[in-house]
């Protein structure tokens, strides 16, 4: 048994100089996928570090920053829906009446409204639109905008940020936790 210890040392110290660090979860899953998800994840793991969870078509993070989840899904080349270009969703726990989640949804097809669970969730190519959604979506749960005005205030906005100006609705939620 002695003389086994020093060849499983020796094999231990040369995996070790043979390492080249750990690798981050979700950077080698990144590799096959499309130019804009591999984007996608590397803009969020550059805002909220490693993902928590990797599978080959998603990362998955929980709690960081205002979000209770963030996924970052690679989709498929062949687009069904305008959901199929919702790389990022971003989940805040949102509590609302089932009344409330109709307006919501009415306003944008992007959403997801869990009623049960008092999340809603914003899917988009990016975060800045996320928030967009998410304070539109507070302003019409409170019954500062209707469906319409949201929705033209959604256009509006989107426009702005096109044009690399910058609104505080692109930059952050502008609604407490609830």
């Amino acid at each position: 048994m002695t003389s086994l210890r020093p060849a499983l040392l020796g094999a231990a110290l040369l995996l070790a100089a043979c390492s080249t660090g750990p690798v981050k979860p979700g950077v080698a899953v990144i590799d096959p996928w499309s130019p804009a998800a591999v984007s996608a994840a590397r803009r969020m793991m550059a805002l909220y570090g490693s993902p928590d969870d990797a599978a080959p078509d998603r990362l998955t993070w929980f709690s960081k920053g205002p979000w209770l989840r963030i996924v970052v899904r690679d989709r498929p080349g062949v687009f069904r829906s305008p959901r199929d270009f919702d790389l990022v969703v971003q989940t805040v726990r949102y509590p609302v009446t089932r009344e409330q989640a109709f307006d919501i949804v009415a306003f944008s097809d992007a959403l997801v409204v869990d009623v049960d669970h008092g999340e809603i969730s914003s899917g988009a190519s990016r975060e800045e639109v996320n928030f967009v959604n998410l304070n539109l979506v507070d302003e019409v749960a409170r019954g500062r905008k209707s469906v319409e005005e949201a929705k033209v205030a959604y256009r509006r906005i989107l426009a702005l940020t096109a044009a690399g100006k910058s609104t505080p609705y692109a930059t952050g939620l502008r609604f407490p936790g609830r």
